[in-house]
């Protein structure tokens, strides 16, 4: 039995996450007030939420 080794990732390409307006969600890190910040947004809607988990 020769498999992956258990710290290997075996999904190839990332998840596709999906909005429940049907778009596809989308991270971006933008820099305000001196501070990174992660945002999740909505491509076919365009809203955003910090968490894409928000989003669905």
């Amino acid at each position: 039995m020769a498999g992956a080794s258990k710290n290997s990732r075996t999904d190839r390409g990332e998840k596709v996450l999906t909005s429940r307006w049907g778009g596809q969600i989308k991270t971006k890190t933008v820099f305000e007030n001196g501070k990174l910040h992660h945002m999740a947004y909505c491509v076919k809607t365009g809203n955003t939420a910090r968490k894409p988990k928000d989003l669905m």
